[in-house]
């Protein structure tokens, strides 16, 4: 039975079974479904973080709707400011436009900004999810993705200040 009793993050049961439904369809390739259901779960609760994280992030890599994607991750990152999940998820779709301005493989809706604008927005969310102290694994994904921003833009992201995560078995 779901608990329609909000959590701590203001978030019910009903919610995440549905965005549950939304990603086990995702995994089936039933990305446009998927992102019907996110859709809608956005427009009853426009203040759920991770929906509004999964569906821009979906937007952005999977449809290549740059401007809309990101637009509704900078609302995640507002409904939900201290998940370093939610700010590495924005930071890694901004790197992930900036590499495919750099390197055009395809069509993709315009944005505003240039390459190394999106760059240096990844960067920021980036070392924002790290001042969050997030956990071990998100934390060695977060300084991947500084990795592959600072040898992208020729400038190192870490001078000392972070202490790094411990390698990961690959």
């Amino acid at each position: 039975m779901l608990t329609n009793a909000p959590d701590e993050d203001g978030v019910t049961g009903e919610m995440r079974h549905q965005l549950r439904s939304a990603m086990t369809l995702h995994g089936l390739g039933q990305v446009d479904a998927a992102l019907a259901i996110a859709e809608k779960i956005v427009q009853k609760w426009p203040a759920y973080g991770q929906a509004l994280s999964y569906l821009g992030q979906t937007l952005v890599t999977r449809k290549r709707r740059f401007a809309d994607g990101l637009t509704i991750l900078e609302r995640a990152v507002e409904a939900a400011p201290a998940d370093p999940y939610i700010l590495y998820t924005l930071g890694w779709c901004e790197e992930f436009v900036a590499n495919a301005l750099d390197r055009p493989k395809g069509a993709h809706q315009p944005v505003e900004r240039r390459a190394a604008d999106y760059y240096a927005r990844a960067k920021t969310h980036m070392l924002a999810a790290l001042a969050l102290e997030p956990e071990d694994k998100l934390r060695g994904d977060v300084e991947d993705i500084l990795d592959v921003i600072a040898k992208a833009t020729g400038e190192p992201w870490d001078l000392g200040e972070y202490e790094r995560a411990a390698p990961r078995p690959r």
